[in-house]
């Protein structure tokens, strides 16, 4: 690896950390939460994830991630499932608000992309993606 390769992926995530979310911060993290709900329910086979599944996702404890679902919930942008035994946890799922919510973030998101690498030869886009979910795939299966 390049010396200061580390470096310049922290740049690159420090500075899209900041700016990502416009003018509204809780925005960002609702976005957050529902990326979350959204990516656990496609590895879960499209069952609802739980709460303590969302905050594992997000790297939070249960009461921070309970704070940002019930947020999302109160926007109507995911709702809670009731347990389906005894013992078993509550279960959410994304609404058509959220779906329309993550839509509208990954058209932003695309956007940026685009204007990032205006003048970029497509190749080198279409590489840069490919990498780019490579590493997302080895930070998820990272201990």
């Amino acid at each position: 690896m390049e010396a200061g390769g580390g470096r310049v992926l922290f740049a690159f995530v420090r500075f899209w950390s900041r700016r990502w979310t416009g003018a509204d911060p809780d925005r960002g993290r609702d976005v957050m939460v529902l990326e979350a709900i959204t990516a656990l329910a496609g590895r879960g086979g499209g069952a609802a994830p739980s709460v303590n599944d969302v905050a594992r996702e997000l790297g939070l404890d249960q009461s921070g991630a309970s704070r940002l679902i019930t947020r999302a919930e109160r926007l109507g942008l995911l709702r809670r499932e009731a347990p389906r035994g005894v013992g078993a946890a509550s279960a959410v799922r994304v609404t058509a608000g959220g779906e329309a919510l993550l839509a509208d973030a990954h058209a932003w998101q695309d956007d940026v992309l685009r204007r990032l690498t205006a003048g970029w030869q497509e190749e080198d886009v279409r590489t840069l993606v490919t990498l780019m979910g490579r590493l997302v795939d080895a930070q998820g299966a990272a201990p």
